[in-house]
């Protein structure tokens, strides 16, 4: 089982079944069913100044038999764009993106530290703000109309800057010292529930592996800029290894 997570699994203790690779990036979905795995799990990957994973790639795995579930982050969107297709969308942010609740990318968008120091998250996705005010709303910490203003104005922000100190600095005054007692023991990781969730989905074998039927309203074309691309990834790789093994006889 290969998992493609980061930031939204800080934390979370990974079994040992699961072979956890790095936020996705393109390529690695398509590099993934080389080792046949059984299925594969999209939560995080790149998009800013990393070309994103493609859709085809996620298509390529799904007409070769492999399942693919989506969750919390880039797994999210990519399963709201591609479940028609057979791919296993998971979690309330999944149901968002199908149901129209959510549109932008920027919903589930943050800054992280890089892989040296754990993904650690550098800024709060909006999806994870939504659903912490509307906890805050349902236990009655602020209005409906508070909840909304605050709302509106971390929208507002560029995804790198949202976190709770900027968000608090536009709320309502008499809101804003509520909330920061509040949110400490309070605050709602969305994006990290519903990676949790397809983990243990995968763990329990609660997949549904594409069959016929799943894929029967497509049929995987071979276009030219695919067919360049896929030696291209294999290149990367080899010489990666290459490289590998260079420095380990260096070290020798």
């Amino acid at each position: 089982m290969i998992v493609f997570a980061g930031p939204s699994i800080v934390g979370v203790n990974i079994p040992d079944e699961i072979d956890l690779r790095p936020p996705a990036k393109q390529g690695d979905i398509y590099l993934a069913t080389l080792d046949s795995p059984e299925p594969i799990g999209l939560i995080d990957g790149y998009f800013e100044g990393v070309p994103a994973v493609w859709h085809k790639e996620i298509l390529w795995a799904l007409a070769h038999g492999i399942p693919v579930l989506g969750a919390s982050s880039m797994g999210a969107l990519r399963a709201a764009e591609l479940d028609h297709f057979g791919m296993i969308g998971v979690g309330r942010i999944y149901e968002g993106y199908r149901d129209g609740i959510y549109e932008d990318d920027d919903e589930v968008a943050l800054h992280h530290a890089p892989s040296e120091v754990g993904y650690a998250p550098l800024s709060i996705a909006m999806v994870n703000i939504r659903t912490t005010i509307d906890k805050a709303i349902v236990g009655g910490v602020v209005s409906v109309e508070q909840g909304a203003h605050i709302i509106t104005k971390a929208k507002a922000l560029y995804y790198g800057e949202r976190n709770w100190k900027r968000i608090l600095l536009d709320a309502p005054p008499e809101s804003a010292s509520v909330l920061e007692e509040w949110l400490p023991a309070n605050e709602v990781d969305q994006k990290q529930i519903d990676a949790v969730v397809l983990l243990n989905r995968m763990m329990r074998n609660d997949v549904t592996t594409p069959s016929v039927t799943d894929v029967s309203s497509f049929d995987f074309e071979h276009t030219r800029l695919w067919d360049n691309a896929v030696p291209r990834w294999q290149s990367a790789v080899i010489q990666k290894d290459r490289s590998s093994d260079l420095h380990l006889l260096g070290d020798d």
